[in-house]
């Protein structure tokens, strides 16, 4: 794959590729949902927030398929908390910081100077909430971080580098300090598969010290990369390494494909410190009807499992996010969420407490949970108490309590 590169002056701009694109639309609807959810919803919203954007490229690309003009990620990001904030109709002010990163001048300048003028977004460029850092993501993170501890709030990171070890660890452990941040990490399959092919020799110094990975991805074999097996295997291992690592309490992985295309290239790791963000982040890709999503159970990164179970189980493993396929997401968190609630010792669940016991290991939004409560509570399999007595809203709050009904108390869930 080539890099992708700008002229300062917009007369040389790429082609967006069909996993660029479908990048860009899971940025600019989660960031949009996020500054709704945040700082629209609520008696008195979220007002302060930083959007950081270590990869901004010059945010300008060619589309290939029809010669139209393709906004990057840092114009989508402007553009998604304008639409939230409008969305929002709050009366008092929100409070946004930008910070757009890369490591050339020519691509700073060509976002500055030329792109964000192109969709009208001139005075956000010379705007005071607005940074500019020319130099490797790694070489600015500590100032990064010190920026967004300044202004406070919320931060979102949206790191989209071009090799497997353009972000340390270490750097997601510093983001993680922050209060309530959140981090979009896009990677290849391709990247992990030269780094474990190297790890040993030319990439073992990198390997060690910059992913910390001592102990991860032993059973790999870069041999078998074109099986679905190991491929998920790698990501299982990737997921444990952010997980055990990155010290996020929430990490959530998925992939995208573009219509019409059939192999997987982009993966994308969200992690964040709040299950509300998860949440946001769940919505957004079942509410974009442009792309198919696709999930699979079992990659978690909670424990280890071999490339030749995926590979074995991968029919009942995968699971394709698109429109019509909300009922088999309900059947299927059906059998996971009614086990624990029977399960339950105290027989007094939270509905906050179900969600984070099983939020991470499925693709189902709150709706969906919501749903699956409301038909379970239909058919008098459970009771919902609200405030000490029952009831039938259909929109759960997060310190409703889930009982099983009196009348499935001798029930005995296997």
């Amino acid at each position: 794959m080539v890099k992708a590169s700008w002229s300062s002056d917009g007369s040389t701009i790429p082609d967006v590729e069909a996993h660029t694109k479908a990048k860009h639309k899971i940025l600019e609807t989660y960031v949009e949902e996020l500054i709704v959810t945040l700082y629209g919803k609520g008696r008195y919203g979220s007002t302060k927030f930083t959007f950081v954007d270590g990869f901004c490229g010059g945010g300008i690309y060619r589309d290939p398929e029809d010669g139209q003009i393709w906004a990057g990620s840092p114009v989508r990001i402007f553009q998604a908390v304008n639409r939230g904030v409008v969305k929002s109709q709050r009366k008092y002010d929100i409070d946004v910081q930008y910070i757009f990163i890369d490591s050339k001048q020519e691509h700073i300048d060509c976002l500055k100077k030329y792109t964000l003028p192109y969709f009208g977004l001139e005075k956000e460029a010379e705007g005071h909430n607005v940074k500019f850092m020319c130099d490797d993501f790694e070489s600015v993170v500590n100032q990064c971080c010190l920026s967004v501890d300044i202004h406070k709030g919320h931060s979102f990171f949206f790191l989209d580098p071009f090799g497997w070890t353009d972000v340390s660890m270490a750097s997601i452990r510093k983001i993680r300090r922050l209060k309530k941040s959140e981090i979009l990490f896009t990677y290849m399959i391709d990247y992990i598969e030269r780094f474990i092919e190297q790890r040993f020799n030319q990439l073992k110094s990198n390997f060690t010290n910059i992913l910390e990975a001592d102990g991860f991805y032993t059973e790999a074999k870069p041999s078998r990369i074109n099986e679905i097996g190991e491929q998920c295997y790698l990501r299982n291992e990737s997921m444990r390494l952010f997980r055990e690592k990155g010290e996020y309490p929430y990490v959530f992985t998925f992939s995208l494909i573009p219509r019409n295309n059939s192999r997987v290239l982009y993966y994308l790791i969200h992690m964040s410190q709040e299950l509300t963000a998860l949440e946001v982040m769940k919505a957004s890709f079942w509410g974009e009807n442009t792309l198919d999503y696709q999930y699979y159970f079992e990659i978690y990164g909670y424990g280890f499992k071999t490339s030749d179970y995926y590979q074995a189980n991968q029919g009942e493993l995968k699971f394709d996010i698109n429109p019509g396929a909300d009922q088999f997401c309900i059947n299927r968190l059906d059998a996971s969420v009614m086990k624990i609630i029977h399960n339950c010792k105290s027989n007094e669940l939270t509905f906050r407490e179900l969600c984070e016991i099983t939020i991470q290991e499925n693709p189902a939004t709150r709706q969906h949970y919501e749903e699956l409560i409301t038909l379970k509570r239909s058919e008098q399999d459970i009771t919902v108490l609200r405030d000490g007595r029952k009831t039938t809203a259909k929109n759960l709050q997060w310190d409703d309590v889930i009982k099983v009904s009196d009348s499935k108390q001798l029930f005995l869930f296997p």
